[in-house]
């Protein structure tokens, strides 16, 4: 059979797929990419060289092997990468035999499908103004089904252009009244490639260099207090257990029981997270008021989640930044907090029990081993050497090169064998601030690991002993710490380069679309419609007003679209065509309701012969103006010829 439509024709169809399937692509097998690609080639040669479509058998061999291949890569052919992976396919196939309007109607749909399934993966501003040019092209396809004059551009992409804006009053109003679920319907899907952001464990020396990641892990702002960089101790998992070579959280800690005292007045912000498959959330300071969120505050200060943070994620919490927490230790805690393996590192224990032996207080202890690590030559890097058995002797006394995890895990050591309860924490520490938009930006590459010890009368600690070694880390960042062969080198300097304010201005207008969009859950709704209306907060009369405001919506839509076609009718050609066929009409031909011009013209030259030349001429004009293109001047003449049209009434007319 050969091909029914022309090359312009496909064309219509396979851009606009090829724009939804490429942001797929990178989340695809290859195979399938490049079986999709091959496909869509082989259709658009069928059709500029005429050629037959291939054989049922062929066909229907592709499909069936295409299908059972999907199957083999992902073990099922439902769920949100399987299901994707078969609805492309599936696109690729029905190309093979599209040859109906009605065919590539269906697949224009199934664009739909796909373009709505890309916002599983990325919802992002950028993302989202792509799709919006692939559904301006969808719809264009749509248009282009339906209509003569394939090669012609504009006239498909205006009328896609003016649905599209018709309908986004409709999808804001949509928007900000449909109710919220509690939850999103999908999770966003992360890579499992080493960074220097956070896991539930620790373990130093494993990993001989760090990738740098400038991905941001969360970005909070603050009340109209300053804040001091170095006050900005993002707290995330605390790890209580030691092995020898891992820090972890074997067992769990107890929920509650938090003894603390704020110092000062405390201070108000907001974290937007990203989401990172975990548990727990980003806190800083002692709080003195968290939000009613399914997540629960442990003894150590670490907030975790009844479920795993697999979307982005808002939250506002008051809290000290100056605090005193923890002035009791149970007797289990305490055991718990000077655990060491039965072996191991003999060095490092000897220098600890030398320093306990010097018969100083637990406070100058802690003192003694910052100093030691300001005396000896050690180095802050990202590209240590690789530990040997004994990592903390190694550490101490051969390579004393290391990031903030391997200071943290040797500072906790010593602090166990001094006899001083201690404990690892992990988390943020600073941030970029962006003046334009008043918030701090934290990244991947913000990571950090410190130490809380624990000391009478006083309660847990904060102590960072890589800010003993580095104190550049705590105060400017990553970058300043580095030594400078570590440091990134780029062509041009974004961070405080002429290219900084555009960079940040951009982080604001993500930043606004992560909290108004993406971030517009049911709490913000309520929020947002409180403060319009008290009584818009309350579902039924949000469900009222999204049913009674869909309704005049559609209805006013409706009857601007009557109103249109009666001012269409009132065109400048058509009150020619009517002063045309009273003139009839006083001859006795009046024209019929379900009579068109083309009929008309033929029943009343049928009865009027002598009027036939007159009547097809006036009439092929006005249908040339009414529903062709004709020139400009087309409409002079025919005002010209039906005011020369005066005809004398023929006996025995009816």
């Amino acid at each position: 059979m050969r091909p029914s439509h022309s090359l312009p024709e496909l064309l219509w169809l396979v851009l606009p797929l090829a724009l939804v399937v490429a942001p797929h692509a990178t989340k695809l097998p290859l195979w399938l990419s490049l079986a999709w690609a091959a496909i869509a080639l082989w259709c658009l040669l069928r059709a500029a060289r005429r050629l037959p479509l291939p054989p049922r058998w062929l066909r229907m061999s592709i499909t069936v092997g295409g299908l059972a291949a999907v199957f083999a890569q992902f073990g099922t052919l439902v769920g949100p990468r399987a299901g994707v992976a078969l609805l492309v396919f599936l696109s690729a196939a029905k190309l093979l035999e599209t040859e109906a309007p009605r065919d590539r109607t269906g697949l224009v749909f199934v664009g739909y499908f796909l373009l709505v399934a890309h916002f599983l993966e990325d919802q992002s501003l950028l993302s989202a103004a792509y799709m919006l040019l692939a559904l301006l092209a969808l719809t264009a396809s749509l248009i282009a089904s339906q209509m003569p004059q394939p090669k012609a551009v504009w006239p498909k992409l205006r009328p896609a252009g003016l649905l599209l804006l018709q309908a986004l009053p409709l999808a804001l109003f949509l928007f900000i009244l449909f109710p919220r679920l509690s939850a999103p319907l999908w999770g966003l899907q992360q890579d499992d490639t080493a960074r220097t952001g956070l896991s539930g464990e620790m373990r130093p020396g494993d990993i001989s260099r760090l990738i740098q990641s400038d991905e941001i892990a969360f970005r909070a702002s603050f009340d109209s207090r300053a804040i001091d960089p170095r006050q900005l101790y993002w707290r995330g998992p605390v790890l209580w257990d030691y092995d020898g070579r891992t820090w972890r959280t074997v067992q769990r800690v107890p929920d509650g029981g938090i003894e603390g005292q704020g110092i000062g007045r405390p201070v108000s912000y907001s974290v937007i997270m990203e989401p990172h498959r975990q548990h727990w959330l980003f806190l800083l300071g002692l709080p003195a008021a968290l939000p009613d969120i399914e997540a629960d505050l442990r003894s150590d200060l670490v907030w975790l989640t009844h479920a795993p943070v697999l979307s982005r994620m808002q939250y506002q919490v008051s809290a000290w930044l100056d605090y005193r927490y923890g002035l009791e230790l149970d007797d289990a805690s305490w055991a718990r907090a000077l655990d060491l393996p039965d072996a191991g590192n003999p060095r490092a224990r000897a220098l600890a029990a030398t320093w306990a032996k010097q018969g100083l207080g637990d406070a100058a202890l802690v003192q003694q081993a910052l100093d030691h690590f300001r005396r000896e030559p050690f180095v802050y890097t990202l590209q240590p050497p690789r530990l040997g058995e004994q990592a903390v002797d190694d550490f101490l006394f051969n390579s004393r090169r290391g990031f903030c995890e391997h200071y943290a895990s040797v500072f906790v050591f010593l602090m166990r064998a001094s006899g001083i309860p201690a404990r690892v924490v992990t988390g943020y520490q600073g941030g970029e601030y962006n003046a334009v938009g008043n918030y701090w930006i934290v990244r991947s590459r913000d990571a950090h690991a410190w130490a809380e010890v624990w000391l009478k009368g006083e309660g847990w600690r904060r102590v960072d002993p890589t800010a003993a070694v580095a104190p550049s880390r705590v105060e400017l960042g990553l970058n300043a710490a580095l030594p400078v062969t570590e440091r990134p080198v780029a062509l041009l300097n974004v961070e405080t380069g002429w290219l900084a304010p555009m960079r940040l201005a951009w982080d604001l207008v993500n930043y606004r679309w992560n909290l108004w969009v993406l971030g517009y859950n049911d709490v913000r709704q309520r929020e947002f419609l409180s403060r319009l209306a008290p009584w818009l907060a309350n579902l039924n009369a949000m469900l009222w007003l999204l049913g009674l405001g869909s309704a005049l919506f559609i209805f006013g839509l409706a009857g601007f679209y009557l109103l249109r076609q009666t001012r269409i009718k009132q065109d400048p050609a058509s009150r020619l065509y009517a002063r045309f066929c009273r003139k009839l009409a006083r001859l006795g031909l009046e024209r019929r309701d379900n009579e068109g011009p083309a009929d008309f013209a033929r029943r009343a030259s049928s009865t009027r012969p002598d009027l036939a030349g007159a009547i097809d001429e006036i009439t092929q004009r006005y249908v040339a103006l009414r529903y062709g293109r004709a020139p400009a001047e087309t409409l002079a003449a025919l005002r010209q010829s039906i005011r020369r049209f005066r005809p004398l009434r023929a006996a025995g007319v009816a």
